[in-house]
């Protein structure tokens, strides 16, 4: 499927633009991981260590099943999106930079991935899990169209997105 490249700002919100994200991106999308209340919020519930996130970072940008972006706005780094693929469906995932939240980055960054993913044809479905106490990011799903779906076994919320 190839990888994806830098998407332009006329597919999003003004300001945020999203790009493929490269090798020297791997310290600051780990330090977003590791922000505490990302860790708060992830499944693992615990940071990820420099190795362990260096190994998952460079197969993940060689992998044909996974698009990482990088959002920037006005050139500033202020998140990433990841969509992992799996035939027909994929699974999304952000994180938005601390200085960058209560803004609705969040949004913007699923809004440009998306119009990305049905431009491409990439999957026909989309879902996401999110912390049960993590009301920014339900709220970016679902102002997206993103539909709760249930509960995984570990309580988090589950959510679906049909696409075209």
């Amino acid at each position: 499927m190839g990888r994806p490249g830098a998407l332009t700002v006329d597919r999003g919100p003004p300001g945020v633009a999203l790009r493929a994200a490269r090798d020297d991106d791997v310290a600051l999308v780990r330090s977003w991981r590791n922000d505490p209340d990302a860790v708060r919020f992830s499944t693992s519930r615990r940071p990820v260590s420099e190795l362990d996130h260096g190994r998952w970072f460079s197969a993940a940008l060689v992998d044909p099943r996974v698009r990482l972006w990088v959002a920037e706005e006005r050139g500033i780094p202020v998140g990433q999106v990841r969509l992992n693929l799996d035939g027909d469906a994929g699974v999304f995932s952000i994180a938005v930079a601390p200085a960058a939240r209560g803004r609705g980055v969040g949004q913007q960054m699923l809004r440009i991935a998306l119009a990305e993913v049905e431009r491409d044809h990439l999957v026909a479905i989309v879902t996401a899990v999110t912390h049960p106490d993590n009301s920014a990011s339900m709220r970016a799903f679902e102002r997206v169209g993103f539909r709760r779906r249930g509960r995984s076994a570990d309580g988090f919320i589950v959510f679906e997105l049909r696409l075209g």
